[in-house]
């Protein structure tokens, strides 16, 4: 079996094609996160994205897009917005999946949501971790109606939250496939301000994370393209969803909602609606990703198992990583690195989370805090 290195730049049609077929081909390669069409847009805007590719017998059976770091590091494609990851292959293929990474010069690489399914990282120490989604193929309203059975009080409670928001804020009007500007750019607003007063690190700073989405935002294509879901009560923007799709299957980065409509829960309120509508703009999958179990659990009643951990002949095992404080200092350095490509960038991201770091332990103590109350509750 021959693997070949390549930019994305120079992915072929013929390439771009078979890679797509191979999504096809099993349901779990089905997030667009993982596909050719992800690598190029990436690309486009960062101009670091390499594929490699297995070939067998005269034809391709494997690709895999990444980031080059250096000394046999490399990071998935678009970190941090990469929420899963992939070898895309053939399936009946016996390839080891070390191996071929080795063969295209990865010795380890951090995996937050690895997809599996034909085993080839089989051997590879890595942690289970659920990823959420939302099936709504058989419609939105049947979704509805068995998420009302499984739990009629959540969902007794839910319509009260709607009804509240309608009486007291306006009518509630949602738009599947917004394509104003201005909601976007509030969505994302909203999202800046909260990573401010939470001290977390301004994921949306970079220019070519900027570029990314006004380039999806700009192309609504069905097959691969942004999408912009939102919530309004009158004319009152309450909350939205920004993100990715390929085909019938849409992962939103980018949830948002206003504060002043928080004693609403928007949230949910929003993702009750987004079910109800999502066939009307041909999505059947939304993808909530790995994390906040507490309310993606709700709607999300067969969550899928992925892994976490490194992959590569220099892996470590997640046991060996740093714990506590350590931990949280490397994890953020990392996100830093992923996000900014050049010296600068990390300055100033390194600075503004030394800055910020009062801000953050304000927000773990209210965190901290809720969930005490939850718990008491």
């Amino acid at each position: 079996m021959k693997v070949t290195t390549i930019s994305a730049a120079a992915l072929g049609e013929a390439q771009i094609a078979r890679w797509a077929a191979l999504q096809a081909e099993t349901k779990e390669f089905g997030s667009p996160l993982v596909g050719p069409y992800f690598a190029q847009l990436v690309h486009r805007h960062r101009g670091d994205v390499d594929i490699a590719i297995a070939e067998h017998e005269g034809r391709d059976v494997a690709f895999f897009a990444f980031h080059k770091v250096g000394h046999g590091y490399a990071r998935p494609v678009g970190a941090p917005f990469s929420d899963y990851q992939a070898v895309v292959s053939e399936p009946g293929l016996k390839l080891n999946g070390t191996q071929f990474l080795a063969a295209a010069g990865i010795e380890r690489m951090a995996v937050s949501g690895l997809m599996d399914p034909h085993g080839l990282f089989a051997e590879a120490v890595l942690e289970p971790t659920l990823g959420f989604r939302i099936s709504v193929k058989d419609g939105g309203a049947v979704k509805m109606e068995r998420l009302r059975q499984a739990n009629p009080k959540w969902a007794k409670n839910l319509r009260r939250l709607a009804s509240k928001m309608d009486r007291e804020l306006g009518p509630i009007r949602f738009v599947a496939g917004d394509q104003d500007p201005v909601a976007l750019e509030a969505i994302l607003q909203l999202k800046i301000d909260q990573y401010h007063e939470s001290g977390l690190t301004d994921v949306l700073r970079p220019a070519w994370v900027k570029a990314m989405m006004q380039d999806l935002f700009s192309n609504t294509d069905p097959a691969f393209g942004g999408c912009l879901i939102t919530l309004y009560a009158g004319d009152y923007l309450v909350s939205g969803q920004f993100g990715v799709r390929q085909g019938g299957w849409f992962h939103p980065w980018i949830a948002s909602s206003c504060p002043k409509a928080h004693p609403y829960s928007p949230g949910i309120v929003f993702l009750s609606q987004m079910i109800r509508s999502a066939e009307e703009i041909g999505i059947e999958t939304i993808d909530l990703a790995q994390g906040h179990s507490h309310y993606k659990s709700q709607f999300s009643r067969n969550p899928v198992t992925v892994q976490t951990g490194q992959i590569g002949l220099r892996a470590r095992p997640t046991a060996a990583s740093q714990k506590g404080a350590l931990g949280l200092i490397q994890q953020r350095l990392d996100l830093i690195a992923s996000l900014e490509p050049d010296l600068a960038g990390r300055l100033h991201a390194g600075w503004a989370a030394v800055t910020s770091a009062p801000r953050r332990l304000i927000a773990r103590g209210k965190a901290q805090q809720t969930d005490r109350v939850s718990a008491d509750d």
